[in-house]
């Protein structure tokens, strides 16, 4: 039988209220909405002065990792990010006087919350890295959305043709392998890919340029003067925009330089932390 709830102060109340007034076990424990062992124990207590909201007694087993073991669980956990269920379960067994099951340690780490996930794609970022981000976050801190609006974002992309990104889950039968329906096709290499450059603004979408192979200073500085000028001087004709590009190779070599200083009259550059792409908002784009 499935275990009742605790009874809430508002119903010990209303059993003490009727016991009182004459009402019978049957007809308090009807009325509340509980057991007749409730009604007796609840009276009974009020009788003797020692009505608490108490619990119910506890049913079944004890749970064979307690709190102690949790918190050792959980240090393993964060000892060890890869640690598999068997792995984790041979280190809660060294020196215990009563050994748990891998199902028992798998358990116990879903009602922790700690499920196995993917790892998390990111930057890596080292201490100048971070150090630099931060600056830059603390510079442009009190910058409004008007300021930022006058900011043209850019960057290139190459993107797989045939290639999934491993993350497709289906659901099937182990008869059900080779069915098309759950298979994800593959082709050599990859199938290929292409690269495209793109630009925008709060006020108007930019070109999307496809580039063949890999974009270097040469194609770059073709895109600057055929597109990106182009753009800011439509955009923005009171000379008052600002470009913003990564610090990838292309866009660092002297030829690419030399252009922008050309061109600062016009638009400036503004300065990006290296390693910050998370920070581009053409990546929402």
């Amino acid at each position: 039988m499935q275990k009742r709830s605790d009874l809430s102060d508002v119903q010990k109340g209303r059993i003490i209220g009727f016991r009182a007034k004459g009402g019978s076990i049957s007809e308090t424990a009807e009325f509340v909405n509980c057991s007749h062992a409730a009604v007796v124990k609840v009276y009974r207590a009020w009788q003797n002065g020692t009505v608490q909201n108490q619990g119910r007694g506890k049913c079944g087993a004890p749970r064979a990792i307690d709190d102690r073991g949790e918190r050792r669980l959980r240090r393993c956990v964060r000892a060890d990010r890869r640690a598999t269920v068997e792995q984790l379960t041979t280190k809660m067994n060294q020196g215990a006087t009563k050994s748990v099951s891998q199902t028992t340690i798998q358990r116990t780490l879903l009602r922790l919350g700690l499920r196995s996930r993917r790892l998390v794609r990111a930057s890596m970022l080292t201490t100048v890295h971070r150090r630099r981000r931060l600056e830059f976050a603390r510079q442009y801190s009190n910058w409004t959305s008007t300021e930022w609006r006058q900011v043209a974002f850019s960057d290139e992309s190459r993107f797989m043709l045939h290639r999934t990104d491993g993350r497709w889950r289906i659901r099937r039968e182990t008869s059900e392998r080779n069915h098309p329906a759950t298979i994800a096709g593959t082709v050599q290499a990859g199938g290929g890919s292409i690269m495209v450059w793109g630009m925008f603004s709060w006020h108007s979408l930019g070109s999307l340029i496809i580039v063949e192979d890999t974009m270097d200073q040469y194609k770059y500085a073709s895109v600057l003067a055929d597109h990106v000028h182009p753009y800011m001087r439509i955009v923005f004709p009171q000379d008052d925009g600002i470009f913003q590009q990564d610090n990838a190779r292309c866009h660092t070599a002297a030829s690419v330089r030399a252009w922008f200083e050309e061109h600062q009259d016009e638009f400036p550059v503004l300065p990006w932390p290296a390693n910050s792409p998370d920070l581009n908002l053409i990546e929402h784009l």
